[in-house]
C-alpha cells in the first residue's frame, strides 16, 4: 500500500501553535512516529503531499517550503513528497493543490500505485476531497493516529 499524508495539521505542528516557518519549530504530532514506524516495518510506501500557499502569499519562500516538506519527509522517514506552492485565491489555480488530485495521482505512478492500493491521510476537507477525485481511500488523521 501507499500512505500518502498531508503535512501541516497531520504529521506535524509549530512549536507555538502556527505553522512552522523553518524546521526546526516543526515538531512531529502525538503517535505519528510509531505509526509511521509501523507501516514501514510492514513495508508500506509513505510519501507527503502538501499544500504550501503561503509561497503563493509571500509569507514563505519556495526554498523554506521545500526545506520544511524535506524536513518532514526526513522525520517520517517518507519515500516521496511532492508540495505545491500555490494558492487559488491569488489567480494561480493549478491540478496540484488540492482538493484537486494532481500532487496525489503524480505519487501514486511515480511510485507505481493504483488508487485501490493508495490512502491519503489528512487533516482537511480538501484533503478528503483530493482523495475521492484521485480514486483513491481517505481517513481523517484524528482516526488514523487515534487521538
Amino acid at each position: 500500500m501507499l500512505y500518502i499524508f498531508d503535512k501541516d495539521g497531520t504529521l506535524v505542528g509549530g512549536a507555538s501553535n502556527r505553522p512552522a516557518n523553518a524546521p526546526e519549530e516543526q515538531i512531529l504530532l502525538p503517535g505519528v512516529a510509531e505509526k509511521i514506524a509501523a507501516l514501514k516495518a510492514a513495508w508500506h510506501k509513505i510519501a507527503i503531499a502538501s499544500n504550501q500557499g503561503g509561497v503563493a502569499w509571500g509569507f514563505i519562500s519556495l526554498a523554506q517550503a521545500e526545506a520544511l516538506v524535506m524536513d518532514a519527509a526526513k522525520k517520517i522517514g517518507a519515500d516521496d513528497y511532492l508540495l505545491c506552492p500555490h494558492d487559488d485565491r491569488k489567480n494561480h489555480a493549478c491540478e496540484c493543490r488540492k482538493p484537486r488530485p494532481g500532487m496525489l495521482i503524480n505519487l501514486m505512478e511515480a511510485n507505481g500505485f493504483s488508487p485501490a492500493e493508495t490512502i491519503l491521510i489528512g487533516d482537511q476537507e480538501s484533503d478528503r476531497q483530493a482523495a475521492d477525485a484521485a480514486g483513491c481511500q481517505f481517513v481523517w488523521a484524528s482516526e488514523f493516529f487515534g487521538g
